[in-house]
């Protein structure tokens, strides 16, 4: 029959024996987790792999996009500036009134203009700027996340192996040496679950702020747009001003062009008369200085009638007036005589003025 002793240090043997076993499962235990994390170090970095090349196709998209941006922007400025150019030549000739309404239109697409500047040169590249850099602070975060994760993870799994073993261990110093190695850890899990709440925290945060500065993004493309709308108004209204004042300077140059066409027509005619009247002339071989000098004369001969006959009238009245005051004749009498007298002198002079143009004027052509 076995001595106490003897049993004493069978059970020693049989403890050393199974914290042997459990320092060897312990360690079966650690390699198969390292082994897990090498395999998951592997696989996150192909992911990672496949994430950086993605992202360099979509830098490399973004970066031609904003290539073509770029250059449909300069093609629209300069297309933009050559009408600005031809607007200003345009408003020289609007009425008053046009060039206050273009005036008033300008002035409101320059202020949509500064608007739409402001958004693309200083808001919008305000909230990028604050968005990457929160995610570089979410990136970091959940860099830190993830090592409490894998710290989390490996506690759990030692304290699961400690559970069990403590559950299928039959030696009362094993069992309580086990339970409290699981209490400790269990502390240690908790504190580690404080810490991954304060970063889940943190990163709860962040994201809420990248999603606040995406609205705000949105909001600002939907204010450019609105901005853009009016400012398409503002041109249409621009072009519809232009437009009429194109239609007007187009007739009015119209009209130039018919009286100027109608102004040589009537030179030529009267150049083409002024030639035919000097053919004319040199057939019937009267001279024209002398025909000039002809009528001339006649003008002048007939003003020195009407000044002698004017003279002569005069005297009469004043004869008349004599005679009328001595009671010679009747003052009606005299008058009838006068008018008599004055119709007769009428004619006479017009036929003599009648046979001297016949005299002076150009006979036609003479029939070949």
């Amino acid at each position: 029959m076995p001595t106490q002793i003897e049993e004493q240090q069978v059970r020693d043997f049989l403890k050393r024996a199974e914290v042997k076993t459990m320092k060897k499962d312990l360690r079966a235990l650690r390699e198969a987790d390292a082994l897990k994390e090498r395999d998951r170090i592997i696989q996150l970095k192909t992911l990672e792999e496949q994430l950086e090349a993605q992202k360099l196709q979509r830098e490399k998209e973004k970066a031609q996009n904003e290539a073509e941006k770029i250059a449909r922007y300069q093609v629209l400025e300069k297309n933009a500036e050559q009408e600005r150019i031809a607007e200003k030549d345009l408003k020289n000739y609007g009425t008053e009134e046009e060039r206050q309404q273009i005036f008033l239109l300008e002035s409101e697409r320059f202020d949509l203009e500064n608007q739409i500047d402001l958004i693309d040169k200083k808001r919008d590249p305000d909230l990028k700027l604050e968005k990457n850099n929160l995610l570089i602070k979410l990136q970091d975060w959940q860099t830190k996340l993830n090592t409490i994760l894998e710290e989390e993870q490996k506690l759990e799994n030692e304290e699961k192996f400690l559970a069990e073993k403590e559950q299928t261990s039959t030696i009362p110093a094993e069992k309580k040496g086990l339970e409290t190695s699981r209490w400790d850890i269990e502390k240690k899990i908790q504190e580690v679950e404080k810490k991954r709440w304060e970063v889940e925290k943190q990163i709860e945060n962040i994201k809420t702020k990248i999603t606040q500065i995406d609205k705000s993004l949105d909001e600002l493309v939907n204010e450019k747009n609105q901005l853009r709308n009016k400012i398409l108004g503002i041109d249409k209204s621009l072009r519809e001003i232009y437009s009429a004042i194109i239609a007007r300077e187009e007739e009015r140059r119209r009209g130039e062009l018919e009286e100027q066409r109608a102004q040589r027509e009537k030179a030529d005619k009267i150049k083409l008369e002024r030639n035919e009247n000097i053919r004319r002339q040199q057939w019937t071989g009267v001279p024209i200085k002398k025909a000039q000098n002809e009528r001339q004369a006649l003008i002048e001969k007939l003003t020195k009638s009407a000044q002698i006959e004017k003279e002569e009238r005069e005297k009469f009245l004043r004869n008349v007036e004599i005679l009328s005051a001595t009671g010679s004749k009747p003052k009606n009498e005299i008058k009838n005589e006068i008018e008599i007298n004055e119709k007769d002198s009428i004619i006479k002079k017009a036929k003599e003025l009648e046979q001297k143009n016949q005299n002076v004027s150009i006979p036609p052509p003479p029939h070949k």
